[in-house]
């Protein structure tokens, strides 16, 4: 199977580049039947066309690792990037034009609303915090309740991915 390196059959399916081949399957069938991909359903033929090359290459595990490698190949020195489609792990910025530019998962839009979440759960741990330490006015309480609201704010940024 001949495949083009320089298309991004990932950004094509929609899928993660470690996506597995069930998920590459259902993109496939999502794309050709209920989103109307296929010619007989109202869909572009060039489009569909460029869909079922990519289930081809994707859908095959050894032309799959081919067409990674040959994309591997062709990233500039330097750059962890390449023909990106902006999905988290994958290294790769979004590009211009696609889909998932400041949005979807990984896009800026979603960094920033992580970074909200974390700050207003914070803010509220630490509201919540205080007044339990005035309601109790002992001192071992007070120390307690910090010792409290750090491990809880910790717990929060741990799983908001506080090391982005």
């Amino acid at each position: 199977m001949r495949f083009r390196p320089e298309v991004d059959y990932y950004e094509v399916l929609q899928v993660h580049p470690h996506a597995s081949a069930e998920m590459v399957r259902k993109a496939y069938r999502t794309l050709m039947g209920e989103m109307g991909g296929h010619p007989d359903l109202g869909g572009d033929e060039d489009r569909a066309k460029l869909i079922n090359e990519a289930y081809s290459v994707l859908g095959d595990p050894d032309v799959r690792r081919a067409y990674d490698q040959a994309r591997a190949r062709m990233t500039p020195r330097g750059w962890n990037g390449g023909l990106g489609t902006g999905w988290p792990g994958s290294g790769r910025p979004a590009s211009p034009g696609s889909s998932a530019a400041g949005r979807g998962p990984g896009g800026e839009l979603e960094q920033w609303s992580a970074v909200v979440t974390k700050v207003l759960f914070s803010a509220i741990v630490v509201v919540v915090g205080m007044m339990i330490a005035r309601l109790i006015k002992s001192p071992a309480v007070d120390l307690a309740d910090m010792v409290a609201t750090i491990v809880v704010l910790f717990r929060i940024w741990q799983q908001t991915g506080g090391g982005r």
